[in-house]
């Protein structure tokens, strides 16, 4: 019969990969049968952490070593758990998934003993879906009882952890109006940290045709051909020989990786146009297509300025809000900073994408009021060569956060406070 204990998965890996070892063992945790050890989340104050580390390691089912390219070129701790780990390996029968080296980007192991493993990319498609799996395995040679539909239940509407995850890449539907005669399906909330992480890692990241020939609109929304070489040249004068152009504050506590579900900043144009051709490359891959099973997208791209409007409810009156019904606009400051992060609240940087649940649009859009501004796919300025913005930001009052309120920039410009969504597009949008 099988047992009731679950799965001891020990996390090896080198501190300044925490922020993805950290969404590991989120997604590990929300697994019934799974129980990971993370020094952060499992060491008490007062214990010997060396000590505890050994135990953890020596009683673990299965040890998963994170290895990126700081890890593999570091010196020191990581590297003594990764021999421990190996010493451990050596008493286990042969043939037992035990060890298990995941690449969390395409760096090159020094380790001869982890060589002759077969590595896990979870810098690709379907990689977490292939770790569940050698785990699954491993618990099943320890007669440990793992639930078949957990994994398959991320597809599927739910109430579980993991599925309260998946609404964050969720799209909503758009019915065709007069201002915007055609469907379309709009991202439930801004592109958020770990989604962006999927395209940094991507091996395809500097693919030349992901940053070539964006779809161009003018001021009125109006398209009036395509961008030539501009992306591509903005990618090869920052990515200096690099695989990868990280946003100016990635490893920011308040705004970067470490916050995994606020709103991606620092992002130009550019980029928030080579993510959505590199969204549409591998949707089927990503999660977006498991959270929209009937989703069928003909283009990816940023929000036209009418489509962003139609999507938050309209603009009239002039001073309303996203989350305001017909006719009305709120105006006590209290209750907009109970529905959206702008200056007067004070926290003066990005928020959870899902923290103002009281600020949605009519048609359930979130974070269309502040936290921060969007990418449009149109020209506001096509003479001066100014981009739109809309939404307002965390750094702004709340006039900026009406649906009426509007900005732009140069499409080459960082900032903390401008980030993107994207639509999708299913016929003749």
């Amino acid at each position: 019969m099988a047992g009731t204990r679950r799965l001891r998965v020990f996390l090896c890996h080198a501190s300044q990969d925490k922020p993805a070892v950290r969404e590991l063992y989120k997604r590990l945790a929300a697994e019934k049968w799974i129980d990971p050890w993370l020094d952060e989340e499992n060491l008490l104050p007062g214990q010997d952490f060396d000590l505890e580390i050994y135990r953890a390691a020596r009683d673990s089912d299965s040890i998963i070593i994170c290895l990126s390219k700081v890890s593999v070129a570091k010196e020191g701790y990581v590297n003594k758990e990764i021999r421990r780990a190996l010493d451990a390996a050596d008493e286990k029968p042969e043939g037992a998934v035990y060890i298990i080296p995941l690449r969390l980007d395409d760096c090159s192991p020094s380790f001869e003993r982890l060589k002759k493993l077969h590595y896990a990319d979870y810098f690709t498609s379907n990689a977490h879906e292939k770790l569940i799996k050698s785990l699954r395995l491993r618990a099943g040679a320890l007669n440990i009882e793992t639930s078949e539909n957990v994994v398959e239940a991320v597809a599927q509407p739910s109430t579980s952890a993991q599925d309260i995850d998946l609404d964050l890449y969720r799209f909503i539907q758009i019915p065709a109006t007069a201002e915007v005669p055609y469907s379309f399906c709009i991202g439930k909330s801004p592109v958020i940290n770990a989604q962006y992480e999927r395209f940094l890692n991507a091996p395809d990241f500097g693919d030349e045709t992901l940053w070539k020939g964006f779809l161009k609109f003018n001021d009125d929304c109006i398209q009036i051909g395509r961008w030539g070489n501009e992306g591509w040249n903005w990618f090869q004068e920052n990515s200096k020989g690099s695989k990868r152009i990280d946003p100016p504050y990635w490893e920011d506590e308040s705004f970067g990786i470490s916050n995994p579900e606020n709103p991606v900043v620092g992002i130009t144009w550019f980029e928030s146009n080579a993510y959505c051709n590199w969204l549409m490359r591998h949707w089927s891959e990503m999660a977006e297509s498991k959270a929209n099973t009937s989703l069928r997208p003909r283009l990816v791209r940023l929000p036209l300025d009418n489509e962003w409007t139609i999507a938050a409810g309209g603009e009239t009156p002039e001073k309303r809000f996203p989350w305001d019904a017909a006719g009305r606009a709120t105006t006590d400051i209290k209750e907009i900073v109970k529905r959206a992060n702008i200056s007067e609240s004070g926290i003066e940087h990005t928020t959870p994408v899902n923290a103002y649940l009281r600020g949605a649009s009519p048609h359930g859009v979130m974070d269309m009021a502040g936290n921060v501004w969007e990418w449009q796919a149109n020209y506001k300025n096509m003479k001066s060569g100014y981009l739109g913005l809309r939404g307002g930001s965390w750094f702004d009052d709340g006039v900026f956060a009406r649906v009426s309120a509007r900005s732009d920039f140069l499409p080459g410009n960082r900032v903390d406070d401008i980030g993107f969504r994207v639509v999708v597009t299913l016929s003749n949008g």
